[in-house]
């Protein structure tokens, strides 16, 4: 469907945000966006129904009025029925979910800020990890063990580890069912295995059986 819309200015306070919006905003993520605002200015259209409720843009509607916007482009969407506004909020917060090109990703943002351009949207770890001393030839799976301090120290050990075990050991593969996890979720995993650590006393391949085994007992009791 061709379809042309007229952006508005309209004062962000005077738009009703959907109270049923399942998107959530933390504070963190409202600050760095009207930060970004401030800096680069607003130019992505908030869209509402015939009513004022957000469609799409809550978000962006929170971080205007933080950064003190008296006016936001708006487009009124009055051409859509109540159940059309409902399925293109959810389509909108769904299809602009996306996973990145880690090595992509790593390499725009280093060139951003060996040029002292500073880029929000990412915590001072999340920098720390991605703009760090990688290859661009480098595997996603590759890349996991070198996305903190803690999982640099998990390489060092596995390698030890490796040398160790007897060839009837199972490979973690044939018991998880995956080898390798999106470079985006590498840093939940080691904050997972610094977790184990602490609750087992262990470290590495030990905490994470010592866990395992912890886990198991509390679902199925103690085994035969």
């Amino acid at each position: 469907m061709e379809k042309k819309f007229k952006i508005v200015y309209l004062d962000p306070k005077t738009l009703i945000p959907y109270e049923k919006n399942a998107k959530i905003h933390n504070e963190k993520q409202i600050n760095d966006l009207a930060e970004a605002i401030k800096k680069r200015g607003f130019d992505q259209p908030i869209t509402v129904d015939k009513n004022m409720v957000i469609i799409t843009g809550h978000g962006r509607t929170q971080a205007s009025i933080v950064a003190g916007l008296s006016v936001v482009p708006v487009i009124i969407r009055d051409d859509l029925g109540e159940k059309e506004v409902a399925a293109k909020r959810l389509e909108d917060n769904r299809l602009s979910s996306t996973d990145y090109d880690a090595l992509r990703l790593q390499a725009e943002l280093k060139d951003l800020i060996e040029g002292d351009i500073e880029v929000y949207g990412f915590d001072e770890r999340e920098l720390n990890v991605l703009v760090g001393d990688m290859t661009g030839d480098m595997a996603t799976a590759d890349l996991v063990s070198d996305l903190s301090l803690e999982t640099e120290r998990q390489k060092d050990e596995h390698d030890i580890i490796t040398k160790e075990v007897a060839k009837e050991d199972v490979r973690l593969v044939d018991v998880m069912g995956f080898k390798s996890i999106p470079a985006r979720a590498a840093i939940q995993v080691g904050d997972l295995l610094a977790h184990m650590e602490e609750n087992t006393g262990k470290e590495g391949l030990d905490a994470f059986l010592a866990y395992a085994d912890k886990v198991s007992k509390e679902m199925y009791g103690e085994q035969e």
